[in-house]
C-alpha cells in the first residue's frame, strides 16, 4: 500500500493486484457477526520511533484515529499479583528509563545492576556492532553479559517477544540490539506506544483504496497471481490465476518471501540472489478475543510475566465499545499454542486471566473468538540479516517490498508495520530511479506502459 501510494503520488499509472477481495495483507479487520465489533486479525502496535508509519497515517489523514502515549507507560503484572510499570521519565536518554528501572519490582537488585550494565553496553553499540552480532542469538549475548535466567525471562523476553515475535534464544543478537537501542534508548519518547482506536481496515484499508482511486490507480482485487514471467533477465508480465497476462514497465512484489519464490522461474528461484530468502523462517501469533458481561480491566494495555498470556489489550476501551469488557490477549512467538484448538486456548487464557486480572473471575464470559496467523511475521533468527533481500533485484523491472526485505540504508527493522512502510517507500524510490518519468508522464527508458504493478497477498 505504501509503495502504491508513493508511485501514484509521483505520477505513475499504478495497478495494484491483490489475491484477497480487500487490501491490507496482514493488517486487516473484520466484523464479528455475534458481537458487532470490528476485530483485527491481530493486535498491531506502533511506537513513536516508527516515523515512516506515522507519516503514512498522516498522509492518509487518519492519524487522529490512533492514539499515541504522551510518555511510555506499560503496567506489568505477574501471577503473584505484583504490579510494576516500565515508563519514561522526563530525563535525557538513556536515563529516562532509570526511575522505572529502579522501581521495577520484578527483578532483584543484583539483576537490576547487571541489566543496567547490559543496557549501557547496548546504548554504546552501533550498526557495525549489530551486523557483527547477527550470527548469534540474543540469548548468547545476554549470557555473555552476565544476565540471569530471571532477568532474561522478566525483562529481556518481555521486550523481545513483543517486538520480534520470538524469544531471545531464536532472535538474532544484532536485531535485538537494534530494537532496544532504536526503540528504547536513543529518544525519551521513542518507545511511546501507539494503538489504533478503530479496526485496521477502518484505519488503513478503506483510506488507502480511496487515496489510490482518487489518483487514478486501478485496484484489481480478488485476483491471484500464478507466475512472474521473465525473459532475457527482465520481468515482462504477470500471469494471473485465470490465465490472463498483465504487462507493465515495472513490477513491485509485496508478497511474503515464501509466496514470492514459487512464482519465479526455477533458474531465478534457485539462483544466488533469491535463494538466500529460501532459508528465512516465519513465526505465528495467536490472538484470543474475549467479551465479558461487565468491565474487567481499567488499563488500555497490560504486560504479564510467567504466563502464556503475554499482553492484554482493552479493546472495548480503545474502540469505545463497552469499556473494559472486550479484551484481546495477544500471544507472540506462539509456536506451542498454534496447534491448540479453540476450546483449549479459551480454557488456558480464561484460567490465566482469572489469576492476572481477578475481576475476570467474577465476570461471565459471553464470547470467545480465536484468530491465528501462522505466518504472522518473518523470524529474525541468527544470521537472517544477510538473507533479507534489497528492493532492487537482478531481474530488470522487478522490485521487492515487504517487511521481510532490507529496505536500507541502515539496519533492518523487525517485522512491523514500520518495516512494511519503509520497504514500500524504498521500492517506490527504486522504481523512480530505474524508470524516471518525462514531463509528459511517460517512462524515459522503455517503450512499455507506464504502469507499476504491485503484487500482494
Amino acid at each position: 500500500m505504501a509503495a502504491a501510494c508513493d508511485l501514484a503520488d509521483a505520477g505513475y499509472a499504478v495497478t495494484l493486484v491483490e489475491r484477497r477481495p480487500y487490501l491490507g495483507g496482514r493488517t486487516f479487520s473484520f466484523v464479528d457477526q455475534e458481537t458487532g465489533c470490528e476485530v483485527d486479525n491481530g493486535q498491531h502496535v506502533f511506537m513513536k520511533c516508527c516515523t515512516a508509519y506515522i507519516a503514512f497515517l498522516k498522509k492518509l489523514g487518519v492519524l487522529s484515529k490512533a492514539s499515541l502515549q504522551e510518555r511510555l507507560r506499560v503496567p506489568v503484572v505477574d501471577r503473584r499479583g505484583r504490579r510494576a510499570a516500565i515508563y519514561s521519565a522526563p530525563l535525557p536518554p538513556p536515563f529516562h528509563l532509570l526511575p522505572s528501572f529502579l522501581a521495577y519490582r520484578h527483578l532483584s537488585w543484583r539483576d537490576k545492576a547487571l541489566a543496567a550494565y547490559a543496557l549501557l553496553r547496548i546504548y554504546l553499540t552501533d550498526e557495525e556492532d549489530w551486523r557483527r552480532e547477527d550470527g548469534r542469538s540474543f540469548l548468547d549475548w545476554l549470557r555473555a553479559h552476565g544476565q540471569s535466567a530471571a532477568a532474561i525471562a522478566r525483562l529481556w523476553d518481555l521486550v523481545i517477544v513483543a517486538t520480534c515475535n520470538n524469544d531471545v534464544s531464536r532472535v538474532s543478537a544484532g536485531q535485538a540490539l537494534m530494537v532496544i537501542k532504536a526503540g528504547f534508548l536513543q529518544d525519551p519518547h521513542g518507545a511511546d506506544i501507539g494503538l489504533a482506536r478503530v479496526g485496521l481496515s477502518s484505519l488503513l484499508v478503506q483510506e488507502v483504496a480511496a487515496y489510490l482511486e482518487a489518483r487514478g490507480a486501478v485496484l484489481q482485487l480478488g485476483r491471484s497471481v500464478q507466475a512472474l514471467e521473465c525473459e532475457g533477465g527482465r520481468m515482462v508480465a504477470l500471469r494471473l490465476g485465470d490465465g490472463s497476462r498483465l504487462e507493465a514497465a515495472a513490477f513491485v512484489s509485496a508478497l511474503p518471501f515464501h509466496q514470492l519464490l514459487p512464482l519465479l522461474p526455477r533458474e531465478l528461484r534457485e539462483g544466488p540472489f533469491f535463494a538466500r530468502a529460501a532459508t528465512l523462517e516465519t513465526a505465528p501469533i495467536v490472538n484470543v478475543n474475549l467479551w465479558y458481561d461487565r468491565p474487567v480491566m481499567e488499563d488500555e494495555l497490560l504486560a504479564t510475566l510467567d504466563s502464556p498470556v503475554q499482553w492484554v489489550f482493552n479493546k472495548g476501551l480503545l474502540h469505545g465499545s463497552g469499556a473494559g469488557a472486550y479484551l484481546d490477549v495477544s500471544i507472540s512467538g506462539a509456536q506451542r499454542y498454534f496447534a491448540m484448538d479453540k476450546g483449549e486456548l479459551e480454557g488456558l487464557v480464561v484460567r490465566e486471566l482469572a489469576v492476572l486480572l481477578p475481576p475476570t473471575a467474577q465476570a461471565r464470559l459471553t464470547r470467545c473468538l480465536v484468530v491465528k496467523e501462522r505466518d504472522a511475521t518473518f523470524a529474525p533468527t541468527p544470521g537472517s540479516w544477510g538473507r533479507r533481500l534489497p528492493p532492487v533485484t537482478p531481474v530488470s523491472s522487478l522490485f521487492l517490498a515487504g517487511e521481510w526485505t532490507h529496505a536500507g540504508p541502515g539496519a533492518p527493522w523487525p517485522s512491523t508495520m514500520e518495516a512494511a512502510v519503509r520497504s514500500g517507500i524504498a521500492a517506490a524510490r527504486a522504481v523512480q530511479q530505474a524508470l524516471p518519468l518525462a514531463a509528459s508522464g511517460a517512462p524515459l527508458s522503455t517503450d512499455a506502459t507506464a504502469e507499476s504493478v504491485l503484487v500482494q497477498g
